[in-house]
Formats: C-alpha cells, sequence, structure tokens
C-alpha cells in the first residue's frame, strides 16, 4: 500500500504574530498547524500547514505569498515561506515532537497518548492525539473555551433527560466536548470537517468515553434538540452566519460560549446575539483574542 503524500508549508513568522499566523493557515488549510517554538526569539516561530497535493496549487501558493506581504507591509519581520511534499508520517512525527503534555487550567491536564502522566486529586486528564483536526489546547481560543466551561458547568444550568446535555460545534479533535465530558456531561459534537470527525472519534476511544461523547457530521441547521450548554470555537465570520442556529439550540437558562475571533469583532458579535434575546454574563481574553459568554433567559 502507497503512502499518501501531502504538501507541507512552512511559515516562518514574528513570535508576536503566531497566534495571528496560525490561524490563517488553520482556516487556510481546514486543518490543525504545528507550531516550533524552540530557537531564539529574534528569530520567530515556524508554522507548518499540510495540505492534499490536489488542493494545493499556484493559485493557494499566490494567496500565501500575498498573505506575507500583507504582514510585510506592518513591518513584521523575518518572514519567510517553504513547500515541500512529504508523506503522512513525516508529519506524524513532528506532531509527537511538537506536542507534549500540558496543564491548560488549575483543573484540565491535555497529555498525548505517547506520554505518561500521572494526575493529582484535583485533575483531570484529556488525552488527545491531533492528527490533521484542530484543537490541541495551545490555541488561546481553545484556553477561552474551557476556562469558560468550567465557569458555567455546574447546577445553574438546566438540566434535561435526554442524554446530551451540551452540544460542540466544529469539535475539531474533540477537545472541548473531552473536556465537558470529563465534568459529567453528555455531550454532542459535530464537525462537516470529515477528517476532524476521524480525528474527534478516535480522542474519544483514547479516553474511553464512548459512552458520554457522541460524534457525527449533521449540519447545525439539521438538530432540534435543544442544549443546556452550546459550544462554538469558530471564525468570526462562521459565528455571524450561525447566529440564528446556535441560540436556537440553547434551552431556557441554558449557556451559549462563543470564541475564535479577535477584540475587534467583539462588538459586531455582541450586537447579533444579544438581537436575539440572550444576554452576555461573560467575558474573557488572552492575546487579543476573546471568548463570550451568553445566556437564554
Amino acid at each position: 500500500m502507497s503512502k499518501e503524500n501531502w504538501v507541507e508549508v512552512r511559515v516562518l513568522a514574528p513570535l508576536r504574530m503566531q497566534e495571528e499566523a496560525a490561524c490563517f493557515l488553520t482556516e487556510f488549510s481546514g486543518r490543525g498547524v504545528i507550531l516550533e517554538e524552540e530557537g531564539a526569539p529574534d528569530q520567530g516561530v515556524i508554522i507548518r500547514a499540510y495540505f492534499r497535493p490536489e488542493d494545493f496549487g499556484p493559485l493557494q501558493q499566490q494567496e500565501l505569498q500575498e498573505y506575507l506581504q500583507r504582514l510585510e507591509s506592518h513591518g513584521l519581520q523575518p518572514l519567510g515561506l517553504e513547500t515541500r511534499r512529504v508523506v503522512e508520517e513525516d508529519w506524524a512525527e513532528a506532531w509527537k515532537a511538537h506536542f507534549k503534555t500540558k496543564k491548560l487550567t488549575p483543573g484540565l491536564v491535555i497529555r498525548p497518548p505517547w506520554e505518561e502522566y500521572a494526575p493529582g486529586p484535583e485533575e483531570r486528564v484529556i488525552t488527545i492525539y491531533p492528527g490533521m483536526a484542530f484543537g490541541t489546547g495551545r490555541h488561546p481560543t481553545t484556553l477561552l473555551c474551557l476556562r469558560a466551561l468550567e465557569e458555567v458547568w455546574g447546577p445553574a444550568l438546566p438540566r434535561d433527560s435526554k442524554p446530551w446535555q451540551v452540544l460542540d460545534v466544529g469539535t475539531g479533535t474533540g477537545i472541548l466536548a473531552l473536556a465537558a465530558a470529563r465534568l459529567g456531561a453528555g455531550v454532542l459534537a459535530i464537525d462537516l470537517d470529515p477528517e476532524a470527525v476521524a480525528a474527534a472519534l478516535e480522542n474519544v476511544r483514547l479516553n474511553a468515553l464512548e459512552d458520554q461523547v457522541l460524534v457525527e457530521d449533521t449540519p447545525l441547521a439539521s438538530l432540534r434538540q435543544q442544549f443546556a450548554l452550546v459550544l462554538a470555537n469558530l471564525t468570526a465570520p462562521d459565528l455571524l452566519d450561525l447566529a440564528d442556529a446556535l441560540a436556537a439550540r440553547l434551552l431556557i437558562g441554558g449557556a451559549l460560549i462563543i470564541s475564535g475571533f479577535l477584540t475587534a469583532d467583539r462588538p459586531g458579535l455582541e450586537r447579533r446575539f444579544l438581537s436575539l434575546g440572550l444576554t452576555e454574563t461573560g467575558f474573557l481574553t488572552e492575546e487579543n483574542w476573546c471568548a463570550l459568554i451568553l445566556r437564554r433567559s
């Protein structure tokens, strides 16, 4: 059986731009990225993104060049771009080299399956094999969602007899769904990307949470159940487009956590969701990224 080939794109970005550049490449590729943080601070950070050969051609190369030129116009140096062909095992080993056990919140630790970790008495551990899907817990938006999740999950949320109390929209690797399950919730995790669904299913299995987390490729608009908590770590345009559908999935008294957007996007998102009858009850920020907690009364 032949090994699958991929196009690896390596971008050199300034340290202060690593989150913005990583977010751009994640959206551009539709998959997770690898950040190589080793080296002297003035050398920047290397960000690797991966494309199937049929999805990366002259047009994509030109779009990347234009993106780097925009960064350069703001005086963001040094910058560089390199592309090469790799086999699947190459990026799999790259994930292992740069994905280590990390404590994300006071009560939550994430670890890859190739590392052992002995949790403390108050710690919950999630095992993640990131693969090609977004969501390893390193990005500020994921951290903000995890913090917001721990803040809102509790007896104040409405209870329902149905098995799924939490909806995770655009689940990626399933990290938010797994964190909610570790808190005791039943979770429905949805994503339209088949690679994300496959990665999330594998991570559910690794954590032995098959009875608590259901992963599907069901579109949000097709759902009819309402949930005590809805999680949506998406881009600002996607959040605006899905606002009605997200709000409609909330039980009375339920909470919606949205993230994936920058501080500049906050006013427009607030107007959109507050116009749907939701109330803002929390705001979290990290490195210019934001998360909002909204309630349906």
